[in-house]
């Protein structure tokens, strides 16, 4: 199951997000924990090492799509699969986790990677962000991995698939008129798509703060309150172990987020929709026309996750000697 972490810059997703990493660590869960933020601070919360995705396209796109790519098919970061694509098992041993991940406990790690040298002042991020969604794709995840993103502040996260990659997203909300905007700016866009969206107001002081957020935001749609802590100040000051006591304080919410997780049903078909609608749109608006093809006709209309799932047969392949070393 997956689950997004968004929010304003400042809002604390980051903090979330590792705390319930953290928190299923400790229960014993399988966390993949992919750091999609340009800040790339998730690894530095969780004390764990990185390999930096974000300038790989070539090799990642190779290696899902290598049937396409030598048939002369563009391949562009929101490419759904298709039956002759390559798929991540939702275990570690898979060889792309074995190859491109850092591990720590219960915890895999991917990080995209924020600029290099090279790429500041000319390149957008949301290029990077394209190795993201291929892996999302692609991924085969169960009820046994929770999949756990840090994503871009704002609401960055639309200008990519990136919005629609969970089947929850959480976002962060201080009790504030501008985080509280960003959120709701957040809710128009992805009006249109299926997706469960659900808030953490952070950073809360008193009865007011809660009132407030309750005024601006429907209780339906709040998973619940975190208060403003010191010891976030003094992990921020160099004392890791308050990032611990902070996680065991929090206890109630991110089991109420968990349950929330293993009681919402992996809906693929859903899923296998809103991806194929962001490509085909992302064709017309441009790329069909850059590459001087039809991509929309590259699609399998008759591909289905749900017999990948049941019938793919996965036989231990190499990545290329680049990702591989």
């Amino acid at each position: 199951m997956r689950v997004t972490f968004l929010g304003k810059g400042g809002s604390g997703k980051t903090t979330m997000a590792t705390s319930f990493i953290k928190y299923l660590n400790k229960s014993n869960k399988k966390v993949l924990a992919i750091d999609a933020d340009i800040n790339v601070h998730l690894a530095d919360a969780l004390n764990m090492d990185t390999k930096f995705l974000g300038d790989s396209f070539e090799e990642i796109s190779n290696y899902f799509e290598h049937k396409r790519i030598l048939q002369g098919k563009a391949i562009i970061g929101s490419t759904p699969p298709c039956y002759d694509s390559k798929f991540i098992k939702p275990t570690f041993d898979d060889v792309f986790f074995k190859c491109l991940a850092t591990f720590k406990e219960n915890i895999a790690m991917l990080t995209i990677g924020s600029y290099t040298d090279k790429k500041v002042g000319f390149a957008c991020y949301h290029s990077k962000l394209g190795n993201a969604v291929l892996i999302y794709n692609r991924l085969l995840d169960d009820k046994h991995l929770f999949v756990v993103t840090d994503a871009t502040a704002g609401i960055d996260s639309v200008g990519t698939s990136m919005f629609c990659v969970s089947d929850v997203n959480i976002f962060v909300v201080e009790p504030t008129k501008k985080s509280v905007e960003v959120y709701k700016d957040f809710k128009k866009v992805i009006k249109d798509f299926k997706i469960k969206t659900m808030v953490i107001a952070n950073k809360i002081v008193d009865e007011d703060d809660i009132n407030f957020i309750k005024s601006e935001i429907d209780e339906k749609d709040i998973l619940g309150f975190v208060k403003e802590s010191k010891l976030l100040k003094r992990y921020e000051q160099g004392d890791v172990s308050n990032l611990d006591t902070f996680v065991d304080e929090n206890e109630e919410i991110n089991k109420k987020l968990l349950d929330l997780l293993e009681n919402t049903d992996k809906d693929w078909d859903n899923y296998y929709s809103m991806i194929k609608k962001i490509y085909v749109n992302d064709a017309k608006d441009w790329y069909s026309q850059y590459y001087g093809q039809d991509l929309p006709s590259f699609l399998d209309s008759n591909f289905s996750y749900k017999e990948i799932i049941k019938k793919w047969s996965f036989l231990p392949k190499q990545l290329c000697k680049w990702i591989c070393c």
